[in-house]
């Protein structure tokens, strides 16, 4: 799909303006921890955010870094996904956190191609990392982020997984800012999340709604 400079410009503006006006405070944000970045995501999939503040503290205030976690005791990774749900993402967070030691002396890579050799680590979770834990230009693609490329571009994905789409994840790329992209990213997170939903979207409230295929 052909997307102007202009209107790549225009889309960055909007959404950046929107999100100083209402961003969303979490205790994992502008960290640029990579390992407390790397928990919280694990905790966000499939999961209200206001559920995993209290479960994000409680493992990083008893596992202070990825050797630690890697080392982590089952039953007490169990007991703090207990109250969110989806149990399989403890095993999946130690698995991820044992691979990196294995792989890379300890140390969470700071390079794509590193990262994404790591088993349990996908697009997502790899471009976040990069993003977020080492603040580097990277684009994140999650559902949310899929739909309003859909509804706003009318770009759709022919994968069944969009989120592994690499055409989808160039076309995110090539609108992320060359300086503000964690404010970029965070911004688009925080809009599917909030405005444009999957269900009953705020489209009264949207800054794109003029150019919505939704609407």
């Amino acid at each position: 799909m052909y997307i102007s400079d202009e209107e790549i410009y225009m889309f960055q503006c909007f959404l950046l303006d929107w999100y100083d006006k209402n961003k969303r405070n979490f205790p994992w944000r502008y960290t640029f921890d990579p390992y407390k970045v790397l928990v919280s995501e694990i905790l966000l999939q499939q999961t209200n955010v206001d559920k995993v503040v209290e479960p994000y503290f409680r493992i990083i205030n008893k596992y202070k870094n990825i050797h630690e976690l890697a080392e982590s005791e089952d039953v007490f990774l169990k007991n703090v996904f207990k109250g969110i749900g989806l149990f399989y993402r403890a095993d999946r967070l130690k698995n991820i956190a044992g691979n990196i030691v294995n792989y890379n002396k300890k140390v969470i890579p700071d390079k794509w191609d590193e990262l994404i050799k790591i088993k349990g680590i996908g697009y997502y979770i790899c471009s976040a990392l990069l993003c977020f834990g080492f603040n580097k230009p990277y684009a994140v693609l999650d559902t949310n982020v899929i739909r309003i490329f859909e509804r706003i571009f009318d770009i759709k994905s022919e994968k069944k997984r969009p989120r592994d789409d690499i055409k989808l994840f160039e076309f995110a790329q090539l609108l992320i800012p060359e300086d503000r992209y964690v404010d970029y990213n965070y911004a688009i997170l925080d809009f599917g999340a909030c405005i444009c939903t999957m269900y009953n979207p705020k489209c009264s409230q949207c800054i794109f709604r003029f150019n919505c295929e939704n609407i």
